[in-house]
């Protein structure tokens, strides 16, 4: 059996023996239209439980727009002119209008990537500020149900109408992005985030899962305490283009978005597989390990308790993080990283949490352009020049019986047995 596996911008041969081959486990993925402002266009006009935004808004409103930062695949540029005509049609002056990149504590964006998240008109034409965890003023907005304080964005919280616009995609711990994560971790303080992400130890802090998830749980008590009056948010395919729109009530938005993707992203499999093959969707989703390491993490629940991993990313950009590989060079069990985190959370190092984590249970082979020493050494993964190597190599470990599970697009699919 013959698949063909993204590597980076080009596609890699893998050859697997038929009594080897378990599956080849691939998302269904719905094609984009060739007009996706279209359909956006039609969520704006037709929301979810609420009225529309130029109903809600009135002349003279100060109205806040949060948007996501330069880490999020979110087509911003797509989604607010549509938003912002439905405010000017409610007699809001662009003046009145306030656009706030919510970063939660990554770096606030230059003005050229800000430029490029909202477009260059917008980005002349509006008022654009960006959460700055260590300048920004806060304002304590309530208490979430589990006792953690709620420190909002002042800009955010003192607006008379807010809204917020996202992706809504899969996430290690909060089981969804999207929808509430535009206020916490969007414009939330430090302080804030770091209660909330400490959570991301708990069993159902994982993703695709909502249900008592505590990280998603007090993203929604965070929301309603600091208030939302309308969402937009939007599905994307692995091609990064929208293939579906929703507006409206913040509640009924996040649920058809969560529906979309997992139709399209999750697959039931039968059976554990004592070799998992996964690449991360070639690039740009694979251009460091830092973001190649998603494609692993969703391979987990579908492979055996010491099960091989092959991991097939380019990583041209190496490592990606630097607080990741620091992290990775200063501990060497999960554990360990788990006391650290629990004490001072630091954004990268729940990385290097995951990894070890993962390398604790299963060898790990990667195929990529990254220096064997730093692979091996720092990493401690098991270097192979090629997926053809690596898969001997996973056989010489597993077994010349072992049963062999391919998923070429592992960063976006989520792997679950069935009952």
């Amino acid at each position: 059996m013959q698949v063909q596996l993204p590597y980076g911008k080009e596609k890699i041969n893998l050859e697997v023996p038929d009594k080897n081959l378990l599956d080849v486990v691939v998302p269904k993925e719905y094609i984009a239209p060739d007009h996706p402002e279209v359909i956006i266009r039609k969520a704006v006009l037709n929301p979810l439980g609420s009225e529309r935004l130029s109903e809600i808004a009135t002349e003279g409103d100060r109205v806040a727009i949060v948007v996501d930062d330069y880490t999020r695949p979110c087509p911003t540029q797509e989604l607010l002119p549509p938003v912002l005509d439905e405010l000017r049609r409610a007699g809001v002056e662009d003046s009145d209008v306030l656009i706030i990149i919510g970063t939660g504590t990554h770096k606030p964006p230059s003005f050229d990537v800000i430029r490029n998240i909202v477009g260059d008109k917008i980005s002349r034409n509006y008022s654009i500020i960006s959460n700055d965890i260590n300048s920004c003023q806060y304002v304590h907005v309530g208490k979430t149900k589990m006792g953690h304080d709620v420190e909002i964005l002042k800009e955010y919280v003192e607006s008379d109408v807010k809204v917020i616009l996202g992706d809504i995609e899969y996430h290690y711990f909060a089981g969804y992005g999207g929808v509430r994560k535009s206020i916490l971790p969007g414009v939330s303080s430090g302080k804030t985030v770091q209660q909330n992400h400490k959570l991301m130890f708990h069993e159902n802090a994982r993703a695709g899962v909502l249900k008592d998830n505590p990280i998603h749980l007090e993203m929604n008590d965070a929301m309603h305490l600091a208030g939302c009056d309308f969402a937009l948010n939007v599905v994307l395919n692995s091609h990064r283009r929208v293939v579906g729109a929703w507006s409206g009530d913040p509640a009924a938005v996040l649920d058809a978005g969560v529906k979309l993707v997992d139709e399209m992203y999750k697959v039931k499999v039968k059976d554990k597989a004592d070799i998992v093959v996964t690449a991360a969707n070639g690039y740009p989703h694979d251009i460091d390990l830092y973001q190649a390491y998603k494609a692993l993490h969703t391979a987990l629940p579908a492979i055996k308790d010491n099960g091989v991993i092959v991991l097939v990313a380019e990583c041209s950009g190496g490592h990606g993080n630097e607080i990741y590989r620091t992290w990775m060079e200063r501990y060497k069990t999960s554990e360990e990283i788990k006391k650290a985190l629990m004490k001072n959370f630091v954004m990268g190092a729940h990385k290097a949490y995951y990894h070890l984590k993962a390398i604790e249970n299963h060898p790990v082979i990667l195929v990529s352009n990254m220096d064997k020493e730093e692979v091996e050494g720092l990493f401690h993964l098991i270097h192979a020049p090629d997926v053809l190597s690596a898969l001997k190599k996973a056989f010489e470990i597993a077994g010349s019986d072992a049963t062999v599970r391919v998923v070429p697009q592992g960063t976006s699919t989520l792997l679950e047995l069935s009952d």
